[in-house]
């Protein structure tokens, strides 16, 4: 291996465990215990959610709240696919800056970079496409106030 392949083959390495790190650091530090009580959070508001005639869910906005709620203990548990369904449900239903924009902005850049490492063209693309999607979304945030 030359001297210029070994130095690039450790950046890229270091580029994706620290994506990795990042996506996962929270699911790591977490105790057993925790994850158990983050995994009864997310029945019980998925329970909220599947009960239509439950008042708690009476407006879109308590909705997406719910949803977002769902979105963070799912990327706290490390389930990246989860939670970014669970932030975009809850941004269709009340379109604002709040967890669930930010989370989904960590999160596309995440997987984002997770591709670029992979050299996977198609997956780089698809995640720079929901990032646009997104900047596009607070634009239109922006120009409603």
């Amino acid at each position: 291996m030359s001297f210029w392949s070994k130095i690039f083959k450790s950046n890229a390495t270091e580029n994706n465990s620290a994506a990795d790190k990042e996506t996962n650091e929270t699911s790591s530090q977490l105790t057993e215990d925790e994850k158990q009580q983050i995994k009864s959070q997310i029945k019980d508001l998925t329970e909220q959610l599947n009960d239509n005639d439950s008042e708690s869910v009476a407006s879109n906005k308590q909705k997406a709240t719910i949803l977002t709620q769902l979105g963070q203990n799912y990327q706290k548990l490390g389930n990246v696919d989860d939670a970014i369904d669970a932030y975009e449900k809850s941004l269709k239903l009340n379109e604002d800056f709040g967890p669930a924009f930010d989370g989904l902005l960590k999160l596309y850049d995440s997987k984002r970079q997770k591709a670029a490492y992979a050299k996977n063209n198609d997956e780089i693309q698809k995640w720079l496409n929901k990032g646009d999607e997104l900047t596009a979304l607070s634009k239109k945030i922006m120009r409603s106030k």
